[in-house]
């Protein structure tokens, strides 16, 4: 976080785990007219812009790393017919369905997407 001060940084800190501004402001020790004087300064909201998506980076990266498990989960219980209730089974079974599709869609889009900036570079 450079060039922030303490002050900005614990803002920072205190608005990335909590949920209203007010909170906030509170937990960073600060007057409101302070914490809405950083959050109208350009700088500091390009620091708290970097610092979320970081933070969702890092989220993300960990989501992926429990993707695998997920899904074989979701399968074990789909098609565990001794264990798993009829509709555990049946919800297992749409999110499966339901992802598969979106993951065809996605491809389709980034196909569509590269197709048109290649046209667009020509």
């Amino acid at each position: 976080m450079a060039n922030l001060n303490v002050k900005q940084e614990n803002f920072i800190m205190a608005l990335m785990s909590t949920s209203t501004t007010e909170e906030a402001y509170r937990k960073a020790g600060i007057s409101p007219t302070t914490a809405y004087k950083y959050l109208n300064d350009a700088f500091f909201k390009e620091e708290y812009r970097r610092i979320r998506r970081e933070t969702m980076h890092q989220v993300t990266s960990k989501l992926q790393q429990s993707a695998l498990t997920a899904v074989m989960t979701l399968l074990d219980v789909m098609t565990d017919a001794e264990n798993s209730t009829p509709s555990a089974r049946v919800q297992a079974s749409r999110v499966v369905l339901e992802n598969a599709y979106r993951g065809i869609e996605l491809e389709d889009l980034q196909a569509r997407i590269e197709k048109l900036e290649s046209t667009l570079e020509q």
